[in-house]
C-alpha cells in the first residue's frame, strides 16, 4: 500500500513548501508531486513531479465545466501508481477541491491500496486560521493521519485554539526564525538541501568569520527545526 502524504493549506504564504522540504529532507527517497500555479521546489529537480493548477477559466467556460472535473485526473494517476511514500505540496487555493475530491473517490483510493496523510498548516494570520479546521474536516472521514503544524512566522496561535483545530491530530510547532539576510537569500537560491552542502570556507571568505559563521548557524538551525516539526508526520510516510 502506497502512503500518500498531502501538505495543504488553502491561504498562500503560510510555509507549504519549507514543509514539504523539510519532509524531503527528512525522507529523502520519497518521490514529491507539487501541485501549484508555478514550479517552487526547483532545487529537486528530476525528484519532483510538478502539476499546474488550476484549470483556466475560459477552458472551463468553453468545455461547460469538465476542464473544472479533470483537473485533478493527472494528480489522481500519479497517487494511484505510486510505488514509495510519497509527498504531495498542494497549492494556495486548491486544498480544499482536491480534499473534497478525495472524499469522493475514497472507496475507489483503498481499492486501489492507496492511504492518505494530510498536513494542514496553521499560522496566527486570520484567513489561515478559518481554512485549516475545514481542511482537518473534510479530511478526516478519510484520511488515515493527520497532522497539524503551527508555523509561528506570524506570532502563536492560541493554545485552546488550535486544540479545537487539531481536533485529535498530531500537532507540532514551527517557531518563527530571524536569519542574518544572506542566510535568508542562501535558503531561497537553494532551499533546504543545499544547507549541508555549505562551504564554511568561502562563507567567511566571502562575508567574515563572524557573519559567515552566523549564517551557517541560522540555516543550520532552520533546516533541523523544520524538520523536527515534520518528524511525526515523516514517521508516518515511512511507516
Amino acid at each position: 500500500m502506497a502512503r500518500i502524504l498531502l501538505v495543504t493549506q488553502e491561504k498562500g504564504g503560510v510555509g507549504k513548501s519549507l514543509i514539504s522540504r523539510a519532509l524531503a529532507e527528512a525522507v529523502p527517497e520519497a518521490p514529491v508531486i507539487e501541485v501549484d500555479a508555478s514550479r517552487r521546489l526547483v532545487e529537486l529537480e528530476g525528484r519532483a513531479i510538478f502539476f499546474p493548477m488550476r484549470a483556466d477559466r475560459a477552458a472551463i467556460e468553453k468545455s461547460g465545466g469538465r476542464a473544472a472535473r479533470a483537473e485533478f485526473d493527472g494528480l489522481i494517476a500519479a497517487m494511484t501508481q505510486a510505488s514509495l511514500p510519497t509527498i504531495v505540496d498542494v497549492g494556495a487555493n486548491t486544498s480544499a477541491s482536491l480534499l473534497a475530491l478525495l472524499a469522493d473517490l475514497a472507496p475507489d483510493l483503498k481499492e486501489a491500496a492507496v492511504e492518505i496523510g494530510i498536513i494542514v498548516i496553521a499560522t496566527a494570520e486570520a484567513g489561515a486560521l478559518a481554512e485549516a479546521p475545514r481542511l482537518m474536516q473534510i479530511a478526516k472521514p478519510f484520511a488515515s493521519a493527520r497532522f497539524l503544524i503551527e508555523n509561528r512566522v506570524r506570532g502563536e496561535v492560541d493554545g485552546k485554539a488550535l486544540g479545537k483545530i487539531a481536533d485529535g491530530a498530531a500537532l507540532t510547532m514551527l517557531a518563527e526564525h530571524v536569519m542574518e539576510e544572506q542566510a535568508v537569500a542562501l535558503y531561497q537560491a537553494g532551499g533546504l538541501a543545499s544547507i549541508p552542502r555549505l562551504d564554511a570556507g568561502k562563507l567567511n571568505e566571502r562575508h567574515g568569520l563572524a557573519l559567515g559563521s552566523r549564517i551557517r548557524r541560522d540555516l543550520t538551525r532552520f533546516r533541523l527545526e523544520a524538520m523536527e516539526a515534520v518528524k511525526p508526520a515523516a514517521e508516518w510516510l515511512v511507516g
